[in-house]
């Protein structure tokens, strides 16, 4: 039976240790969360907070992010796991709610679309070692977008990434435009954004983690598609992510966004794995 701990009961205490993979940004931003067990076993873990935590709703939107830990369970056991997760969810007023899993979980994907989720994103996760140098893009520059422009940048990514199937991205960026200043000074400071330019025209956007050796995004004009501009915006980004000691560079790519695809896979990225986003979205608010 499962038994569920919010993060001040003492009873979760034993527990903290083992799913403290899925509470790190919890507990980084005072978030209150609870976890589901059965006896010792963890099963899974339930976030509360407001937006921007998950950048699909509006600013103060009430969210809950769902986390499962024990995958191998019996088809009922994941369905009843996503119901009273939801039912928690629902407790705190959450007015949409995710879960993220591998595509080949598929007896969890059912049991949270049992329980009126569904598929918001489906992606391939993607790496590639970078044990080489990039060459130098010739016919292109990249420039570092300022803070002060940061309004121009997102509005270009939303011209750039446009027909990319991408639902999350296309949420992310309507929510960006209307970011505080606060959030939008931290989101640039966690990410390197550039312009890209051919002929003194703008035809590209790129930004990425040096922290995290993440590709974030990577956007190209659709009249100036089919140019190789972004394969050259690739390898001036993978050549930054080298240049700042990271050992591979990772990115997702949404599975219909074949160009996109084939382009990664030209460089010599591999996919590693397929997952899904799941959305519950309150129809009546």
């Amino acid at each position: 039976m499962l038994k569920v701990y919010s993060h001040t009961d003492a009873d979760a205490k034993p527990l903290l240790p083992q799913v403290s993979k899925y509470t790190e940004m919890a507990e980084l931003m005072k978030l209150p969360f609870w976890i589901f067990a059965e006896g010792s076993n963890p099963i899974g873990v339930v976030t509360a907070g407001k937006e921007p935590l998950q950048m699909l709703a509006p600013i103060g939107t009430q969210v809950a992010v769902i986390d499962l830990i024990q995958k191998d369970q019996h088809p009922r056991a994941l369905k009843d796991f996503a119901s009273q997760s939801l039912k928690l969810a629902l407790e705190r007023d959450a007015q949409i709610a995710t879960v993220e899993l591998a595509s080949e979980e598929k007896a969890a994907v059912d049991g949270f679309i049992g329980v009126d989720f569904r598929v918001l994103c489906d992606t391939f996760t993607m790496t590639l070692p970078l044990d080489r140098e990039f060459d130098t893009p010739r016919g292109l520059e990249l420039r570092l977008a300022r803070r002060e422009e940061m309004g121009k940048w997102i509005e270009s990514a939303s011209r750039f990434l446009s027909g990319s199937a991408d639902a999350v991205m296309e949420r992310i960026l309507e929510q960006l435009g209307e970011f505080p200043e606060n959030l939008m000074d931290m989101y640039y400071s966690m990410e390197k954004f550039y312009f890209a330019n051919a002929n003194k025209h703008e035809i590209g956007i790129l930004n990425f983690s040096p922290k995290a050796g993440r590709i974030s995004n990577v956007g190209v004009e659709p009249s100036n598609r089919g140019q190789g501009h972004g394969r050259k915006i690739m390898l001036f980004g993978l050549q930054q992510l080298k240049a700042a000691n990271c050992k591979q560079a990772h990115l997702r790519v949404h599975v219909d966004n074949k160009p996109a695809l084939n382009l990664y896979k030209s460089l010599g990225f591999k996919v590693n794995e397929r997952r899904k986003l799941l959305i519950w979205e309150n129809k009546k608010a």
